[in-house]
């Protein structure tokens, strides 16, 4: 936007506020030799021209958005926030304002050849995103992501620096840009022109150019600013940009809205030296912090997919399981199963942008023969092979497209799930396993080693020629895939272990959650409660599989329940949900006996002596052989006990009775919570209490089995002993 002493410089009356009024001039004193135009709004209002203001209506801000502010003589003003005595940027981040708002970006110390070497890094929440990547929002989440896997193509013809033609004036004010954006035109990749360009060129009045060169090294963006020519080369006031060289040497841009119209972005592809090289694998690493999943398994979420990803569709939401599809430069389509086999789908797993159209053209050469294809041009009879099959390449429509299942085997699947990050293979399956794809058979005879990165590395028959039909589409399982893990519930019970599953969640993610088994193939109890169902085990080692672990606090009992997909009836490898429940095994024991001598003396001299010494011993079998040492026991629950009370008496004629004996949750004999074992000489439970030896000697015996009192895993007491001694009947 111009603004000049009588309005706002514009490429035309349209763009004028209803407002405003347009002025035409012709005066010779001004610096075009064509027509002025500009936009001043009428009386009583303020503004720029393009967007007027009611003075009184306005006057207290009320009319203003979020980032601007009230200006008697211009409306609602930018509030630039980089110019506050107190940069809202921390250091060292560079404070770069954009309307209504502004950004917080980190200086970079890489340089480039040729002028404004400036490069940026973004902030995305509160981290700094890696050199060369920007904050990146795919649906619900945000993270740092490289934009070379995150554009959405702009490949409209009329930005063409070619294109003369202005019946339908455009203007790029009236695009939301979000995000970043790669140019097209026809089949090659373009790029903003870095030199002036003449008015009335690009499908609008006003084209824009960039004023520096585009950055050379492929690990960086900059910023670049963009002009407007209308009569002069840089008649409106300039836009920033951000730019990015990609591996495969193409750009893309993260562009803005003009100041005005009618302005857009100019397109050219440079004719001396492609902006994409034909012969030339993309040899980026390929490290993007982004990869979500809709209704496809797919390597990447970019608006606009590149060539060569590929993508398992009609799978188990979320699954690295389904039918294979590659993207040709628009659309899915299918991989015919000739020659596919676990290799190619391994790759398919691990490029998650393995991209652009270099791997393509480099494919073609090995396919050059394939001339006599249905979609060969006629305009193309009478040149080479080579040259045919590049010509073919460039007419073909852009589309997902499937593989086709000849030959389709485990070397094949191994490069798919490779390509897509899902693990190795675990089925290479064929049939249209996973239903039918509809669009173009994209490839047919795949062929791999099974250590290629992209399944565009592998041999094939060229893109769109086979001899399958959709009902021979391949599929793939890979290893990593599984139920979600919120549609799964786990109770670790006193003595079985519960794993429920949520039914609506299991059935949309294409599971069947009543087909399980645990490790044992004939552990299949299930019970359905509240749409929630539940596979349950015994506490036990050993049953149904259960194994057990202990370390020097907990006893962990694990297994896993197996899955498998609806209606499945072919030979398929489960998905496998494991699951484990960890028992605490620290227990402490506390020893107490009392016992109070009594001698009965008729008249003479009667005293009160000292208690009988006694002590508590806890065995470790039911000889009474070999004691436990002094100190923290830890035994497994369910063990048997054995205690016995000695009193250290002389005389053979005092025995020592058990009359109470208890435990408790701590090292206080008077603890008001305890658990009786004894009562009045009497074990509590017979099933699990025993009474030895009482009141036959100085010492006292007896036998408990060790369980959790209350169900609880608490730290237990056992036993305390109240008794006397007694004289030997």
């Amino acid at each position: 936007m111009a603004p000049i002493n009588n309005g706002t410089l514009v490429s035309s009356c349209d763009s004028c506020h209803d407002e405003a009024t347009c002025r035409e001039s012709r005066e010779r004193g001004d610096s075009f030799a064509s027509q002025v135009i500009s936009c001043v709004c009428k009386d009583g209002f303020v503004g720029d021209g393009l967007t007027c203001y009611n003075t009184k209506l306005c006057s207290d801000s009320s009319c203003c958005s979020q980032g601007y502010h009230w200006s008697l003589d211009s409306g609602c003003v930018d509030t630039d926030e980089c110019s506050l005595p107190e940069s809202p940027c921390p250091p060292p981040q560079v404070c770069q304002n954009t309307p209504g708002s502004f950004q917080c970006m980190e200086p970079s110390s890489s340089t480039r050849s040729g002028n404004s070497s400036q490069s940026v890094q973004f902030t995305c929440g509160h981290n700094v995103c890696p050199l060369g990547m920007d904050c990146i929002m795919s649906g619900n989440w945000t993270g740092c992501g490289d934009p070379c896997d995150h554009y959405t193509v702009l490949d409209d013809e009329w930005r063409s620096t070619n294109n003369t033609m202005n019946q339908i004036v455009r203007c790029d004010r009236n695009v939301n840009w979000q995000g970043w954006y790669r140019l097209f035109l026809g089949q090659m990749s373009a790029h903003i022109p870095e030199m002036c360009v003449a008015d009335y060129r690009c499908g609008t009045h006003a084209p824009l150019w960039i004023t520096e060169p585009h950055p050379t090294q492929s690990n960086e963006i900059v910023v670049r600013s963009v002009c407007g020519s209308w009569g002069s080369c840089c008649s409106f006031s300039s836009n920033v940009i951000h730019v990015k060289l990609c591996y495969g040497n193409y750009y893309v841009y993260k562009l803005v809205m003009p100041s005005t119209c009618n302005l857009a972005y100019c397109a050219e592809v440079n004719r001396t030296e492609p902006a994409v090289a034909l012969t030339t694998p993309d040899q980026r690493p390929h490290n993007s912090t982004i990869a979500q999943a809709t209704s496809y398994m797919t390597a990447t979420t970019s608006a606009a997919t590149v060539e060569g990803r590929v993508r398992l569709a009609n799978g188990w939401n979320g699954s690295c399981s389904g039918r294979v599809e590659i993207f040709y430069r628009g659309q899915w389509g299918t991989v015919c199963d000739d020659d596919w086999d676990m290799t190619d789908a391994q790759v398919h797993h691990t490029v998650p942008a393995l991209d652009r159209a270099v791997g393509l053209f480099g494919w073609m050469t090995s396919c050059a023969q394939a001339t006599n294809h249905s979609s060969v041009n006629a305009d193309t009879e009478g040149l080479d092979p080579t040259t045919v099959a590049t010509m073919r390449m460039l007419v073909w429509s852009v589309k997902w497209g499937t593989v086709c299942d000849d030959a389709w085997d485990l070397r094949d699947a191994s490069v798919v799930c490779r390509q897509l990050g899902c693990g190795s293979a675990r089925s290479a399956l064929q049939s249209a396993a996973f239903g039918q794809g509809t669009g173009p058979i994209w490839l047919d005879n795949v062929s791999c080693f099974g250590n290629e990165s992209s399944l565009m590395d592998c041999r094939h028959q060229g893109f769109g020629a086979h001899n399958c039909i959709h009902s021979e589409d391949a599929s793939v399982v890979c290893e990593r895939q599984g139920p979600p893990p919120q549609s799964s519930q786990l109770i670790c019970g006193h003595d079985k272990l519960q794993v429920g599953l949520d039914l609506a969640s299991m059935t949309h993610s294409r599971f069947d959650p009543f087909s399980g088994n645990l490790a044992a193939r004939n552990c299949t109890w299930v019970r359905v409660q509240d749409d929630v169902v539940w596979y349950e085990v015994e506490a036990r080692a050993g049953a149904c599989g259960n194994t057990l672990t202990t370390n020097h606090t907990h006893a962990i009992y694990s297994n896993s329940l197996f899955l498998y997909p609806i209606n499945d009836t072919s030979f398929i490898l489960p998905v496998s949900l494991p699951f484990s429940c960890a028992y605490p095994l620290d227990t402490d024991t506390s020893l107490n006996v009392a016992i109070r001598p009594l001698l009965a003396l008729t008249g003479g001299i009667s005293g009160s002596g000292t208690k009988a010494r006694t002590s508590m011993s806890l065995f470790r079998d039911y000889n009474y052989t070999e004691t436990y040492p002094a100190g923290q026991v830890t035994l497994p629950v369910g063990s048997p006990l054995y205690v016995e009370v000695s009193v250290d008496e002389k005389d053979p004629s005092l025995a020592a009775v058990l009359e109470d004996c208890y435990a408790t949750h701590s090292s206080n004999p008077d603890d008001p919570v305890r658990y009786s074992l004894i009562h009045n000489k009497c074990p509590t439970d017979r099933r699990q209490v025993s009474v030895v030896e009482s009141g036959l000697s100085s010492k006292a015996r007896f036998s408990a089995l060790f369980f959790l009192p209350q169900g609880e895993y608490r730290d237990v007491f056992p036993p305390v002993f109240q008794g006397q001694v007694t004289e030997v009947n």
